[in-house]
């Protein structure tokens, strides 16, 4: 496969031919991806990308793998994450083009894939994020904006509900499904949670309960006590922006809330009645 490299300042751009059975990806400009919006890069990110991915050069693996230098390496070789076979197999190394081709048809780009990302992104929100992360995992030397991402944000006045209406409707009217793997400890514990918009969280579970809250940063914490496994009880945080946009699948995350501890994470479409205030199971 022969590959040009190309230098630009702040950025080397790697043309590849046969980049897919249909021929060359061509991908966005240079041009266009330098003048792009970094700000609705960065919320595109959040909503779609980062409740599986980081970005810092010192931040871990998830879900999904650190992106940083992302656009040094090859697919499926990044050391100490486990990729699917379709990844290891692919052989090629990541560029913008190709990232934006993988964007634009998440499942049949490279069938057997096992990204969890079930919807197309449109084309000018891909355009933004693949520029939000060129600056931020290192691969180019563009400055980046100085708009204060928190400023950003709506009105910090309002009601979640108001703020966040995807994130608000997703999780207050859907099951969380979680299982809690310890090989070590023999533990495989599998309840769904009932995220309740009276601040209270309620479980499959009856001895299972909790609470969760908004922080001022836009994360969401919640914790759960009463659990008959690890030491009883745990607490977690997310960005809100990594809930906006509604995803169902059994399996969408995996955490590790406690030490040696897989907490497998889904959505599931809607809720029993009892949660709000039906017959108790």
């Amino acid at each position: 496969m022969p590959t040009h490299r190309i230098s630009l300042p702040g950025f080397i751009l790697i043309m590849i031919a046969g980049l897919s059975p249909a021929g060359a990806d061509v991908g966005p400009t240079l041009d266009a991806l330098r003048g792009a919006d970094y700000m609705k890069g960065k919320q595109s990110f959040q909503s779609r990308c980062s409740a599986c991915h980081t970005l810092a050069d010192s931040s871990g693996d998830i879900a999904g793998p650190n992106l940083w230098g992302i656009f040094d390496r090859v697919a499926g070789k990044k050391s100490g994450f486990t990729y699917s076979a379709a990844l290891r197999d692919a052989a090629f190394p990541w560029s913008p083009a190709r990232l934006d081709a993988w964007l634009a048809d998440p499942r049949g780009y490279l069938p057997g894939n096992i990204m969890g990302i079930p919807e197309a992104v449109p084309a000018a929100e891909r355009l933004n994020i693949l520029s939000f992360l060129m600056i931020e995992t290192g691969a180019v030397d563009w400055p980046r904006p100085e708009t204060n991402f928190a400023d950003a944000q709506t009105d910090a006045s309002r009601p979640p509900s108001e703020r966040f209406p995807s994130f608000w409707n997703h999780l207050m009217f859907n099951t969380a499904r979680y299982r809690w793997e310890n090989a070590a400890a023999g533990e495989d514990y599998s309840f769904d949670a009932y995220f309740k918009t009276d601040g209270t969280v309620v479980t499959s579970e009856k001895r299972v309960t909790g609470f969760w809250h908004i922080t001022a940063r836009n994360f969401f914490c919640y914790a759960l006590t009463g659990m008959p496994v690890g030491v009883g009880h745990m607490v977690e945080c997310f960005p809100v922006a990594a809930m906006a946009i509604p995803r169902f699948a059994e399996e969408l995350w995996v955490s590790k809330p406690q030490p040696g501890v897989q907490l497998h994470g889904g959505m599931i479409a809607g809720r029993p009645d009892w949660v709000y205030g039906g017959p108790a199971p």
